[in-house]
Formats: structure tokens, sequence, C-alpha cells
């Protein structure tokens, strides 16, 4: 019996992009099988310098590009062009993440790679899109935190703006474009279409990810204010401190709330008339929490959580990174991916986000060291020792 193909098997990416969007987005075509060539410039993507660095190896890098190979090209000299035509010609897709003029002056401007392979799905991720006054400006994920929305309602109500502790906003555009590339090549599967130009951008994920932040105030002028753990709409919903830690606790409506009560050993509460509705709850937020915060430090996290998870009102332990990832759930999910290093050692990587259960992920290689497979990929192109030895001498990769 034939093995099950990864759902992307025989599916060349070019990956031209930097950082952590773009790359992120690439790394998941390599988890589902895709042939993902990594393309730097010689000094390399800026992230492999990023703290912390261990052995010469940036964590950062390391987190966007497991399952690719890695080659170095110039763009800026003729020769680095010439190979840069020879890969989009072989190439489904290409992911690049330069601003659009800075694109068009490397030679990745869509008109230019379309023009080489009209089947290419051409991905351009930016940060604030391609159109606009903002167009060419640079764009990391911090900077739309601070543009979006997102850092002024994040932090607690009496501090200043806060930095979301991941870096959402570029994860999240890696997810969008990822799905966007496989739409783009599905389309091609089904002759809607040959190559096409798809673009994301942090502004638009970041807007998109506001979710019902953006609609409340659309509809309503609700410009949310920092509420720390809590969120502004549900009350209680948040994390209470404990006798020895802290657990996330919450109603989500108004049974739920009875049943918190309950458990917490104020029922009347769930039948008083400032508290015994969502918008009631929410008016009297702070008399509310001052009267049950006190309760939480009655007893440890594990107790709480099991008389909470009894009653079916939505809790979690309150975990640092250690402890989350040493979670039996973790591990039952696969989310921690041990790889092979040619060091000797073994890494321990971030599993698949996703699960496919007729056409499996890979199991991925560690990300490529900096030019590491350049002189198979040139080989692949037809490029003789003699002539890859020339290129080095060149300084075209």
């Amino acid at each position: 019996m034939t093995a099950p193909q990864p759902a992307l098997a025989g599916i060349r990416v070019l990956d031209l992009s930097r950082v952590l969007a773009g790359p992120s987005c690439a790394q998941l075509m390599a988890d589902l099988g895709a042939d993902v060539i990594k393309i730097e410039d010689r000094q390399g993507d800026e992230n492999r310098r990023w703290m912390p660095v261990v052995d010469g190896r940036g964590a950062n890098y390391f987190s966007a590009n497991r399952g690719k190979r890695g080659m170095t090209l110039n763009l800026k000299s003729p020769r680095g062009q010439e190979i840069l035509e020879a890969l989009v010609r072989q190439a489904d897709v290409l992911i690049e993440n330069f601003p659009p003029s800075t694109a068009e002056r490397l030679g990745l401007s869509h008109a230019r790679l379309i023009g080489v392979n009209p089947r290419l799905i051409h991905c351009s991720v930016t940060g604030y899109g391609s159109k606009g006054p903002l167009r060419d400006r640079p764009g990391y994920d911090n900077m739309l935190q601070a543009f979006s929305g997102m850092m002024a309602m994040t932090g607690e109500h009496d501090s200043g703006p806060a930095r979301l502790g991941p870096s959402v906003i570029d994860l999240g555009t890696g997810m969008l474009g990822f799905a966007a590339i496989c739409a783009a090549l599905l389309a091609r599967q089904m002759g809607r279409s040959e190559g096409q130009h798809v673009e994301v951008s942090l502004m638009q994920t970041a807007l998109a990810q506001l979710g019902y932040h953006y609609t409340a105030y659309t509809m309503a002028g609700a410009v949310p204010e920092r509420s720390g753990s809590a969120v502004w709409h549900i009350v209680p919903y948040q994390a209470f401190r404990t006798a020895d830690g802290w657990i996330l606790a919450g109603a989500t409506n108004d049974a739920v709330w009875q049943r918190m009560a309950a458990v917490l050993g104020v029922p009347e509460l769930a039948t008083h008339e400032d508290y015994a509705t969502t918008a009631g709850r929410v008016r009297n937020r702070a008399q509310l929490i001052g009267l049950i915060e006190p309760i939480f430090l009655t007893r440890g996290t594990e107790s709480w959580l099991e008389a909470l998870d009894a009653a079916r009102i939505p809790c979690s332990p309150v975990y640092d990174i250690a402890q989350a990832l040493a979670h039996p759930q973790v591990e039952a999910m696969e989310m921690v991916m041990e790889v092979p290093d040619d060091r000797g050692g073994v890494l321990k990587l971030c599993g698949v986000p996703l699960c496919m259960s007729a056409t499996p992920t890979v199991t991925a290689r560690r990300p490529p060291d900096l030019g590491e497979h350049t002189d198979d990929i040139l080989n692949e192109l037809g490029f003789s020792a003699q002539q890859i030895a020339e290129l080095r001498k060149e300084e075209a990769v």
C-alpha cells in the first residue's frame, strides 16, 4: 500500500521573506510537505542575530524556518538576478516581504515574476498594504500593535499601553498568507486562474484580529479601556490570585454566574439586583470584583480548578511557558517536536499546529544554517562545480 503523501508534496516554494510573518507562512507550507527554499542575502536574515542566540543560532530564526532548505543569493548582482529567474521558472510559489518600491528594485515586482512564470503564486507580505500613504513604510509587529489600537487596550487600567506578549500580528499574517496561497493553488488547479498576486499585510491582520472590538466601536462607539486580564464586556472573567498562585475564571453568561456564585459560597450574589444580569455586573464591576477577590485567596489553585470544573465554569490555571509546555495535553497533541541536530543533540521546536487525517504533516528537519544548501540547489538548476565557484568569487551567492 502506498504511503499517504503530505498535502503540498510536489509544490516548490521560494521564501525570500525575513523575520517572522513571511517565514512563518513558508514554514507552514513546509510542514505540509512543500519543498521550501529559504533565500537570504549574504548577511542572512536579521533575526538570526536576535537574542537569545545559542551556539550561533538565533531562537527567533529557529521559530519560523523549520523544514526548509537554505541558500544565499545576492539580488543586487546581475548573476544573482539570473539565478532568481532560473529559480522562479521552477517554482509554484514565491513569498517576499519587501516594501513595494524595494521589491521593484530587487526584481521582485509581480509583473516581472509573472512574466518569467505565468503560473507562479506570488505572495507579498507588507506592513501596511500596497496602496495608500504608508505603502512603503516598513512594519514590525510592535508597530502595528500600536497603530491598530491593540496596545491602547492592553495593560492594567491605571497603567500605560502594553504590548501583547507573543507577536500575534506577525504570526496571524503568516497564517492568512498561508490560507490565501493554498486557495490560489486550488484555484490554479481547478482552472479558475493561472498564477496570481496574493497580498497580506500586518495592518489588515491587526484590524481583522480586533474582532468584536471592531464592531463594538462601529456599531456602538465603544472604545475599549485597558482592563488587565479581564475583558470589558463580561464580568467576572479575569485572573484571580489564589492561596498559592493564580487562576483564570469567569461567568460567560447569567446561568454560569449563578453556578459560580454558588461555588464561591456567595449564592446571594447570583440574585442580587446589582449582579444578576450581565449588564448589571459590567456596570458594577469594581464592587463585584472587590467582593469575590478575597474568596479566591482562601484556597489553592488546584482546589479551585477542581470545584469550578465540576460546576462547568470556564477556568484555567495561569501558567508560564515552562509549565504550559510540560503539560500532558501539550504532549498528547505533539506540540513539542524533537528534531535531530547535526551537532549531535536534539532540538525541541514547536509542533505543527494543525492535524490532517489523510495527508499527514511531515517531521521537520532543523532550520538551515546560512547558505547550507546553496550548492545543492544550484546543482539542481544545472550549475557545475566550476560555475558555482565562480558565482561565489563574484559574490553572487
